[in-house]
């Protein structure tokens, strides 16, 4: 699907599958600089800035920003996540995609052209922020950790609790309390269950 959004033209893709999170991407070309926009704001960054529009845009419609990533030096990648209390469908993400890339027509962030994707978590999702772990608890999460914490820097069990410095991971019956200023990188993880041949027989 295409669609022109904003000043400018725009391209919409949506991908859907099972269990890969629907995902929608918004291309254009951003002719000014981004250093203009950050002289003008003072101190507020251009990171903060661009949180800011999108939670309130995300917010009045109902939805969460669960986390905004901008990356490369050259062509940028700015991927938003959102997320709803009862999740998010391809729908919301195409309605989400378009109105935002309105809100960056007008603020013109970066310079030259960058790429605009707009996503929900998914199934497995990686953990960056302390409300993503709040939201997992009760998953099964795989963390990498940058010290040894009780004698190996890889870990992986339930999440069972997180606190205002770090977590706690229920593996094999026993805690394990990480910081998260500990935190390489970590993400929770979902596993096929195999159906047995006879049940699928019988069905």
């Amino acid at each position: 699907m295409c669609y022109k959004v904003g000043g400018q033209p725009a391209f919409f893709m949506a991908e859907t599958g099972w269990p890969a999170a629907p995902r929608a991407v918004a291309h254009r070309a951003a002719p000014s600089e981004i250093g203009s926009y950050g002289r003008e704001a003072g101190a507020v960054s251009v990171d903060e800035r661009l949180w800011e529009l999108c939670e309130d845009y995300l917010a009045a419609e109902e939805l969460e920003l669960d986390d905004l990533v901008v990356a490369g030096r050259g062509p940028r990648v700015m991927k938003i996540i959102i997320d709803g209390e009862d999740g998010v469908g391809v729908d919301r993400l195409a309605s989400a995609s378009r109105g935002i890339s309105r809100l960056l027509d007008e603020m013109d962030p970066f310079d030259g052209p960058y790429s605009l994707e707009v996503t929900s978590p998914g199934l497995e999702r990686k953990l960056r922020r302390p409300r993503h772990y709040e939201k997992s608890v009760g998953r099964e999460v795989t963390v990498k950790t940058g010290v040894e914490v009780d004698g190996s820097r890889r870990h992986r069990g339930v999440l069972e609790s997180v606190g205002a410095d770090g977590f706690v991971l229920r593996m094999d019956g026993a805690e394990r309390k990480i910081s998260f200023g500990q935190v390489r990188s970590a993400q929770t993880r979902f596993e096929w269950k195999k159906i047995p041949k006879s049940a699928r027989k019988s069905g």
